[in-house]
């Protein structure tokens, strides 16, 4: 049993089940006996207690992302601190994580993953014209909330992605908190520049999403190795395999548009996550017409 299992926050959250754990924090699922609904708490493990400017940048961040009021992001209730803890209370997500899905399916249909990058782009135009950089975009931190049949069809509008975890990276980083188990942890979806320990920026989603993108459809992400160290050297300098080298059902456009994503040059990528949106749009409509064309009886 985990410690906080059974435990009462702030006089209404009933911690009952943890549900997930990664490099920087432990999720549970929490009952808040206020407003008698299921809700997850997040306890931030990386959080030095001592260090009063990363708990006051943690509070920064979590204002923030409670501010960050979209449809495609993970709504952040509350912030306690309690027990020289530090917990956040967001939005309970009835559903897998993308990265359960692709463990599942192994290689999404170019549809179905056009519309999940989609509404990834969608929060991210909102996020990034407040100036906010997610910096962590990778299936564990995409949630899917089915609001049809369990199992269906992405693309026709039965799911709903939530994005999460916005601002908790750059805490950890500004409070030089960083260490191989966190930053390196997630070297498969890193930026060059985040590699190179460079200034990020917009476009550094961007990339970390066209490797989402890259591993929806191929069921693998572009770059492999038997280090963190020397996967974040590829992201650097290696270019991407092409897609359909694993998938050969991709669609060439499908291709080029991951493939723009994961240039080495931000100034080479899309200019904003607004066009990259607008990219994948005129990809899903070519493939709707190539579909169409290829259903028309002959005469």
């Amino acid at each position: 049993m985990n410690q906080f299992e059974g435990t009462l926050i702030a006089g209404r959250y009933e911690i009952r089940e943890h549900i997930a754990a990664g490099g920087m924090a432990s999720v549970f699922k929490t009952w808040d006996h206020r407003v008698e609904r299921i809700v997850a708490i997040k306890v931030l493990r990386s959080l030095d207690k001592n260090d009063l400017r990363a708990v006051e940048r943690f509070r920064r961040e979590a204002r923030a992302a409670a501010a960050l009021a979209h449809p495609n992001a993970v709504t952040i209730y509350d912030f306690v601190e309690e027990m020289g803890q530090y917990f956040l209370v967001m939005e309970y997500i009835h559903g897998p994580t993308l990265k359960q899905l692709i463990g599942q399916r192994h290689q999404l249909q170019a549809r179905d993953s056009i519309e999940i990058a989609a509404q990834v782009c969608a929060v991210l135009q909102v996020a990034h014209a407040r100036g906010f950089i997610h910096r962590d975009i990778k299936p564990q931190n995409i949630m899917l909330a089915w609001t049809g049949a369990a199992g269906g069809s992405i693309s026709d509008g039965g799911m709903l992605v939530k994005l999460t975890d916005f601002g908790i990276v750059r805490v950890v980083e500004e409070g030089g908190l960083t260490n191989s188990g966190i930053v390196l942890g997630t070297a498969d979806y890193l930026s060059p520049e985040q590699a190179r320990g460079e200034t990020l920026t917009a476009s550094s989603d961007l990339y970390s999403l066209g490797v989402v993108m890259f591993e929806m459809l191929a069921g693998r992400p572009p770059f492999v190795g038997p280090t963190a160290v020397s996967i974040a050297m590829q992201h650097a300098s290696t270019n991407p395999p092409l897609l359909r080298q694993f998938n050969q059902s991709v669609p060439p456009a499908v291709e080029q548009l991951v493939l723009r994503a994961l240039e080495k040059e931000p100034k080479d990528r899309f200019r904003s996550a607004a066009e990259m949106q607008q990219a994948l749009y005129n990809c899903s409509r070519e493939l709707g017409r190539a579909a169409s064309t290829a259903t028309q009886p002959y005469r």
